[in-house]
């Protein structure tokens, strides 16, 4: 399904890049005659190009964002940032130079380099470095839409990530998530892990038939639920197996009401 999914979006991309090739020559062409200016197919048809350079640098920034994954809010920006600047040189100087390789098989007297790259910088780099920004922020929204609740009911086990260290935690035995900035806490039968994922995360990321938001900085697993009583404010405290309790606010009473009636 993912990969039915991955070539989906891939042909999407593609189709949106020849589109956008494609209004870019009408528009030369339009600009011609209102200005009347000399119109040339070779030239336009190879200069705009560009968009469809979009398709493999688009493919690798989505590689590049699969392998580096930041966490952080602020690491996000700054990886979208930095990405951004540098795939747009790369996008800039490759079709530079495909574009005068193919100037100098089609034309007697072939463009510079040096012409074409400033125009490409003062015409097209605006828009590359938007696109190339808000690349990492769509992808991980694409990420959401691929993995939902109801994807994710099998998952036995979580893969807990703390610096360099790395636990395969069983989540049949996880009591309780906690937040414990700037990391978040899992508390299981018999250890206390800190973990680099946000609570919203692994929120994503949860069997919600199992785990249950029940306040705005915790998440238990309703099966190590022993015991719940009021606080007479429309909030409750639930007890766990561990003898652990969990305040289950009001605010999330929809989550966890149905836990009442058992």
């Amino acid at each position: 399904m993912n990969r039915k999914l991955l070539n989906t979006n891939l042909r999407t991309i593609i189709l949106f890049c020849f589109l956008i090739y494609g209004l870019a020559i009408f528009q030369d062409y339009l600009f011609s005659r209102f200005k009347s200016t000399g119109f040339y197919w070779s030239d336009t048809m190879l200069y705009n190009t560009y968009w469809l350079f979009f398709i493999p640098f688009i493919k690798l920034a989505k590689y590049a964002k699969i392998r580096v994954q930041p966490k952080i809010k602020k690491a996000k920006i700054l990886y979208a940032f930095t990405s951004s600047l540098v795939f747009t040189v790369l996008h800039i100087s490759f079709f530079c130079t495909l574009f005068i390789i193919g100037s100098n098989l089609i034309y007697e007297i072939p463009h510079r380099f040096s012409t074409i790259f400033k125009n490409a910088i003062s015409s097209q780099s605006q828009i590359t470095i938007l696109v190339y920004f808000f690349l990492p922020f769509v992808i991980d929204y694409l990420n959401r839409k691929k993995n939902p609740n109801n994807k994710v009911m099998e998952q036995k086990f979580i893969t807990v990530k703390n610096g360099t260290r790395i636990t395969k935690l069983d989540l049949s035995k996880v009591l309780v998530i906690k937040t414990d900035r700037p990391y978040t806490a899992i508390f299981s039968l018999d250890q206390k892990l800190l973990h680099d994922e946000s609570l919203k995360k692994l929120e994503s990321l949860l069997d919600p038939n199992t785990f249950i938001r029940v306040h705005r900085s915790a998440i238990i697993n309703k099966n190590h639920i022993k015991e719940i009583s009021s606080r007479k404010n429309g909030d409750y405290d639930a007890i766990l197996t561990n003898q652990h309790s969990v305040r289950l606010s009001r605010h999330y009473r929809p989550n966890w009401n149905n836990l009442l009636n058992h």
